[in-house]
This record gives structure tokens, C-alpha cells and sequence, in this order.
């Protein structure tokens, strides 16, 4: 290795940068021991849309794909408008959801809360190729 860091020819373990640079093995072991990895997934501007666990709320660039997504309410039979709701992670956050564009839907603030309070009243299923929806299925009843 050359002092500017450069390999000279030679193959050693560990690994070449873009820059040319060569990050010795050890340096490789260190980072992957203590480094966080998180998967980014842009828009064609650069807008992050998903943001797995770091991040709680949608972010703009989000919530701006899931209103062109929906119209309303993802309940079944919620005719709130879509930028009227709140947006809800479809795995609820505190469950370990994500904060992915995938994982994401307008729910009016009504079925927000009944839906983490009351999830056995909710079946959820695929609208469609990029929508949730959810079916209320109401009150379980007590057999006597």
C-alpha cells in the first residue's frame, strides 16, 4: 500500500472504496460491529419514502404518494377524505411496524384508535397492487 493509501498491485484483505482508498479488514470487522444499516428507498427526487424503525410519522414525501393512493379513509365505508386522516401504520408502530411507504394508510382519527384498541375487530386485506383496506367486523359477541 502506497502512503496515500492506495493499493500498490498487491491484493490485500479488506476492501476498495470508489475513492480508490483501501479499508483495511480490520476497519471493515470495527464498522460492521458497530454501525447501524438502514435501507433508503427514494423517489426520482431523491425523497426518502421508506424509513423502517427510525422514524414514527410519515414524512411529507410520503404522505403526498399515499393521498394520490387514496381518496378516503381506508375502512371500509369511511367516507372521511383521505387528507382529512391521520396516517397509520398498517402493523401498528408500538407492534414493531414500520414506517415504510408500503406500510403506511389514511385512517380517520376515529378508526385510528379503535383499530389499536380494538384489533380483533379489524381484518385487514390488499385493495389492490399498492392499497390496504381494512373491514370493520365489529363487537365480538359472548357465546352463553
Amino acid at each position: 500500500m502506497t502512503p496515500d493509501g492506495l493499493i500498490s498491485g498487491r491484493t490485500l484483505p479488506g476492501l476498495l472504496l470508489a475513492t480508490g482508498q483501501f479499508l483495511p479488514v480490520s476497519d471493515v470487522h470495527r464498522l460492521a460491529n458497530t454501525s447501524t444499516l438502514a435501507r433508503l428507498v427514494m423517489n426520482a427526487n431523491g425523497e426518502v419514502l421508506d424509513m423502517g424503525r427510525k422514524v414514527r410519522r410519515a414524512t411529507t414525501a410520503q404522505r403526498r404518494v399515499i393521498l394520490t393512493r387514496y381518496a378516503t379513509c381506508m375502512v371500509d365505508g369511511c367516507h372521511l377524505p383521505a387528507h382529512l386522516c391521520q396516517i397509520d401504520h398498517i402493523d401498528n408502530w408500538s407492534d414493531g411496524g414500520a414506517t415504510d411507504l408500503d406500510k403506511l394508510g389514511p385512517t380517520c382519527q376515529f378508526h385510528n384508535r379503535d383499530r389499536y384498541r380494538n384489533p380483533h375487530r379489524y381484518q385487514l386485506r390488499r385493495a389492490d397492487g399498492k392499497r390496504w383496506a381494512f373491514t370493520y367486523t365489529g363487537p365480538r359477541t359472548s357465546r352463553r
